[in-house]
């Protein structure tokens, strides 16, 4: 029950943070690695990190909370490298918040989400081998305040989850806030017959190795929260073309990238805010230049209070 409580809780500020519909029973996707600049020869080693700035986007919700908040200027880090058992990827969101009640001084804090997943590919698709999540979060209260410190609620926990074998897992959410910490384990079956299922630290990536003809699908995730699997409904749209200017290998270039979206849904009877990611997209059979990096993403804030997006301004590859 703790567990379900934090998460609707969590549902505030943070993020989850797939192929055509069709009749049959296998709906399984193909991964690629089109993180590669040859998409057909695999390298022998992937070292690359993108930077992002975050923002956020005010909504009307936000005059409805009874107190002020505000988001400064926050910054996300990716980075994906070989690994011994195949890839390695982490990433890291900080984000200052600024709280005020009426006319009690103003609180700045910043929240942080680190994440790490490592994976290999197989037969079915991106593996994952073992994942973590540190988490702490000023999680915005929808009424209810009388002052500055009661404008947010606390959380500090960490998201252990380990494959030992392929199918079968255990999540472990270590909750350390001082005033009531406990662990709560959870296993469960990682596979399906229907629908890839991928860790959820690993979506946004698994997102740029799907092919350029994947317009619609689904992918299953565990949710250790609610101690079950859930449906990610994933929905690609053509974009126009987005003019860039970044810091490419620590030169500054701009450029013109063809891309494409896609939507971001839990198939489920309260859904929640659907998120929405931009990628590049590859317009050469052999060369692929902008490597399907994310250019954007939009993840809507609870209570209509507003968006954060994600914009990229830096790629080291």
């Amino acid at each position: 029950m703790k567990l379900r409580k934090i998460a609707l809780a969590l549902a505030a500020t943070l993020a989850m943070t797939t192929l055509a519909a069709c009749t049959t029973t296998d709906q399984k996707l193909s991964f690629t690695d089109y993180w590669e600049y040859d998409v057909l020869v695999s390298s022998s080693s992937v070292d690359e990190t993108l930077e992002y700035t975050v923002t956020y986007e005010k909504l009307a919700g936000a005059d409805a909370l009874g107190y002020t908040l505000t988001y400064g200027e926050g910054t996300y880090v990716t980075t994906l490298k070989t690994h011994t058992q195949g890839y390695i990827y982490t990433t890291s969101l900080t984000m200052p918040v600024t709280f005020q009640y009426g006319t009690d001084e103003a609180e700045t804090v910043t929240d942080t989400v680190t994440t790490e997943v490592i994976f290999q590919r197989s037969k079915d698709g991106l593996r994952p081998l073992s994942s973590t999540k540190n988490v702490v979060s000023h999680t915005p209260q929808n009424g209810g305040a009388t002052s500055t410190k009661t404008c947010y609620a606390f959380y500090d926990f960490t998201v252990e989850t380990i494959y030992p074998t392929e199918g079968k897992a255990t999540s472990t959410v270590t909750y350390t806030t001082a005033d009531e910490p406990y662990v709560a384990t959870s296993s469960f079956d990682a596979s399906d017959k229907k629908f890839s299922y991928l860790d959820n630290e690993q979506l946004l990536l698994a997102l740029r190795a799907l092919s350029p003809s994947t317009t619609s699908g689904t992918i299953q995730i565990y949710n250790p929260f609610i101690e079950n699997k859930q449906n990610i409904k994933l929905t690609f749209a053509e974009e126009a073309a987005k003019e860039l200017t970044l810091d490419w290998d620590g030169e500054s270039v701009k450029k013109t990238i063809a891309c494409r979206s896609v939507s971001l849904t839990i198939d489920d009877r309260n859904p929640g805010g659907t998120q929405t990611a931009v990628f590049a997209q590859r317009t050469n059979a052999q060369k692929n230049e902008n490597r399907n990096i994310m250019l954007q993403l939009t993840v809507p804030l609870s209570y209509s209070i507003g968006n954060l997006i994600y914009n990229l301004v830096s790629v080291n590859v």
